[in-house]
């Protein structure tokens, strides 16, 4: 039994995941990470095509993964998800809450609209999400969320104001969350990622290499990450290995945020 511990505390078999914003980058990454470690995953977005461009090209490691359009900024289309859960699972074991937009600009150059499209995005969306989603795993006594924060939530950064303040929304809603939820064996935590490389800074890595070169310095590791590696810490925390933590607040940045 002992020998065995390890293999069985990180098989996610029998589990059920949600993922929000997982058609790209690293909500991709955790999909790919929770099917290769055996859940069911369904997987949102907004835009239905690139959803199931995505189901078929993660079939490649696993036929238990589905996808839902949801915009988690509407409110019936959460209801909506939550009726599609019941219906068709019975339960969820895993919410990855990764769902979110960054808009660069100088803040004084910042639009209410733009401002208004961050939150409600970023951190009011995903508050609702789980608000309506997490009656489930409550009604279960039993569940693991996962909130994709950002370093920029941490520390202070030019020309992302509004990013960072949402994502630091994310992280103090995750402390009092958890508090909350202990009571019904829910886990909340948040991951906090630096610069990894996705379709969304592709082009600045590639092509730009001044800005990257400046990025890049700034991190102890002198490198940028690769999705793949935040997968792990998604199956720790979405797994039994991790039924004694909540409210904690993980980086995983090359070491940038403490340097």
């Amino acid at each position: 039994m002992k020998e065995s511990y390890m293999l069985e505390a990180f098989n996610l078999q029998g589990k059920v995941a949600l993922v929000t914003g997982g058609s790209r980058g690293l909500g991709k990454a955790a999909a790919i990470a929770l099917l290769q470690s055996n859940a069911e995953v369904i997987i949102t977005g907004r835009n239905k095509q690139t959803l199931e461009e995505t189901v078929k090209e993660l079939c490649a490691y696993s036929t238990k993964i589905k996808s839902y359009v949801c915009d988690v900024t509407d409110s019936n289309q959460i209801s909506q998800l939550k009726d599609y859960l019941i219906n068709n699972n019975g339960k969820l074991d895993i919410l990855v809450n990764n769902a979110g937009i960054v808009i660069d600009k100088h803040y004084i150059k910042t639009s209410d609209e733009e401002i208004d499209r961050i939150i409600n995005t970023n951190l009011t969306g995903l508050m609702k999400l789980t608000r309506e989603i997490g009656t489930i795993m409550i009604s279960q006594k039993n569940g693991k969320i996962i909130n994709i924060g950002s370093y920029d939530g941490l520390i202070g950064t030019p020309g992302l104001v509004a990013y960072g303040t949402s994502k630091g929304g994310v992280i103090q809603f995750t402390r009092m969350l958890a508090t909350e939820w202990a009571r019904y064996k829910v886990n909340v935590n948040v991951i906090c990622p630096g610069y990894f490389k996705t379709s969304m800074n592709e082009e600045v890595f590639d092509n730009n290499s001044e800005i990257a070169d400046k990025i890049i310095k700034r991190i102890p590791l002198r490198r940028i990450g690769d999705p793949r590696e935040i997968g792990p810490l998604i199956v720790y925390l979405g797994s039994e290995a991790s039924d004694y933590m909540t409210g904690q607040v993980l980086t995983i940045d090359g070491g940038e945020a403490v340097s």
